[in-house]
């Protein structure tokens, strides 16, 4: 998948790059789980809805759904986050990370010494938007420490949850 990607290492040192090339994998990959599940789960929401009594009652396993959502979103982002993961997360169309699948996404990846790199991804689905993962190394393993949005005519970021 990383290979269809349009990537910039422009700002990353060459004695970086094959550390960067290994981060990429690492988070894409990742983030492709995430989405994946997002997916799935999105699915089995819509058999669900159309199994309802009526539009405005909800299905008896829908809150298993959830909970099972919930439990393997842990399972993915628990082990990858430095900091505790205690969020819930929601689910759609277009998935969170969907514009991984974009042709016009770009991912930059910014990295000055062997224990920290920046990722910022740039796409547009609807609205220009970016998102920037900063990774630290955690016991020799990498870790995403934030997570942040914004717009590219903008300086500014906003945090995010992964």
């Amino acid at each position: 998948m990383i290979e269809k990607l349009n990537i910039d290492l422009s700002q990353t040192p060459e004695k970086f790059q094959d550390l960067g090339h290994e981060i990429l994998d690492f988070l894409i990959g990742k983030l492709l789980l995430i989405d994946a599940l997002e997916q799935e789960i999105y699915d089995r929401y819509q058999v669900l809805e159309k199994k309802r009594a009526s539009p405005n009652q909800t299905h008896p396993d829908e809150e298993d759904l959830w909970d099972e959502y919930a439990q393997r979103c842990k399972e993915i982002i628990a082990p990858i986050s430095i900091k505790t993961y205690n969020d819930s997360r929601s689910f759609g169309k277009p998935t969170a990370y969907e514009y991984l699948s974009y042709p016009d996404t770009k991912i930059t990846l910014i990295m000055k010494s062997e224990n920290r790199a920046v990722v910022e991804t740039y796409f547009e689905h609807g609205i220009a938007k970016k998102e920037q993962f900063v990774l630290k190394k955690d016991n020799n393993s990498w870790k995403i420490d934030t997570k942040k949005y914004g717009f590219p005519d903008e300086d500014k970021w906003w945090k995010d949850e992964i």
